[in-house]
């Protein structure tokens, strides 16, 4: 009894690092929804460009906070996101085109969608140790890939899915920027918020506890198959969510935009930059990542092309060794400052963990 209330306390102990309290989420919710305000104010404002900017780094963020459920929390790395991703997308879109079915309708499907095809996953996947998920993701996203080419009676291969342009709310098609801003915004503020009920629920506990020691976590009773595909099933449903709006802003699709490994590789990077394994640690690695990316490629794309790829990669590895517990570790450590300095005790554990980050 004694070894599990020890264990039980280190969960928790170590959950208090990457997880803001119900106060403390609830500010920062208000914060979020007043910089969307802003942010959808500037859309509507600034040229294009920058309206664009704002839609693809809130689209970002949402991904990378969807893989951050099973990536961060549970600590299974994903390399197949981009399945899920452009499952989501390719479904609403073909039910819309071919059907006539509205994309709002769509969007549910996406959800059921990637949290079947998650499921699917998880099961076999779950029941074996080391980087099993890993491999299995990547495959899964490497065969997604490839059905959406060859499959062209269903998904037009290469040629691509042009979206008909219908603005109307029934169509989740907009004229402006600034609203597309709201609906990327909205589905972002959902994904933070179920990422926070998982974090702050048993099952983000359990979690914990099979991210830092699955065979401790086994030893006191957790099902750790089970925890993991729940992280997993809420992922892969989120991510096919951002899928459908992402292909009702762009109102293109191709296997490479949406079924790409880059795309996999994005969603990681932004969340491990971020701070991967706590809340709002991807939308801080999209909110300096995607505009930097942005603004390089429209300063120097035409005249140097790649350069956008050269200083995101460069960017990404700065962060990666300076701070490797992802840039939402700077605001642990002033939380823990604080909490030192109020004579609250602080661990040992603690501090290592914000220093290291949840995946190192």
């Amino acid at each position: 009894m004694a070894t599990e209330t020890r264990s039980a306390r280190q969960a928790r102990t170590t959950r208090k690092t990457g997880v803001l309290s119900p106060h403390g989420a609830v500010i920062a919710m208000i914060v979020i929804v007043v910089l969307l305000g802003a942010l959808t104010l500037a859309a509507s404002q600034l040229p294009s460009m920058w309206g664009h900017m704002i839609v693809m780094t809130l689209i970002w963020a949402c991904l990378a906070t969807a893989w951050n459920v099973v990536g961060g929390f549970a600590g299974q790395i994903s390399l197949g996101h981009a399945g899920f991703f452009g499952i989501g997308a390719y479904a609403s879109t073909l039910l819309y085109i071919d059907y006539g079915i509205s994309p709002w309708f769509g969007l549910v499907v996406a959800v059921v969608l990637g949290a079947l095809t998650a499921w699917a996953i998880g099961v076999p996947s779950f029941r074996l140790r080391g980087p099993y998920f890993a491999l299995v993701t990547l495959a899964f996203g490497l065969i997604v890939f490839h059905l959406s080419v060859h499959l062209r009676d269903l998904t037009y291969g290469q040629v691509g899915v042009p979206v008909p342009y219908d603005p109307s709310f029934g169509n989740m098609i907009f004229p402006d920027r600034w609203q597309y801003v709201i609906l990327a915004g909205a589905f972002l503020v959902v994904c933070l918020a179920v990422s926070q009920v998982i974090a702050r629920s048993r099952i983000g506990y359990r979690l914990a506890a099979v991210r830092d020691d699955e065979d401790a976590a086994r030893a006191l009773g957790v099902n750790t198959g089970r925890v993991k595909l729940v992280a997993a099933v809420f992922s892969g449903a989120m991510a096919a969510g951002v899928g459908t709006i992402y292909s009702q802003y762009i109102l293109f699709l191709s296997p490479d935009s949406v079924f790409g490994i880059t795309v996999s590789i994005e969603a990681l990077a932004l969340a491990v930059v971020g701070g991967a394994g706590f809340v709002f640690g991807p939308l801080v690695g999209a909110a300096v990542l995607v505009p930097i990316s942005h603004i390089v490629l429209a300063q120097f794309g035409g005249d140097a092309p790649g350069v956008h790829t050269l200083v995101y990669s460069v960017v990404l590895i700065v962060v990666v060794l300076l701070v490797p517990g992802g840039l939402w570790s700077l605001v642990e450590r002033v939380k823990l400052r604080f909490r030192a300095r109020r004579g609250v005790p602080v661990t040992v554990g603690e501090v290592e963990q914000v220093k290291e980050g949840e995946l190192v």
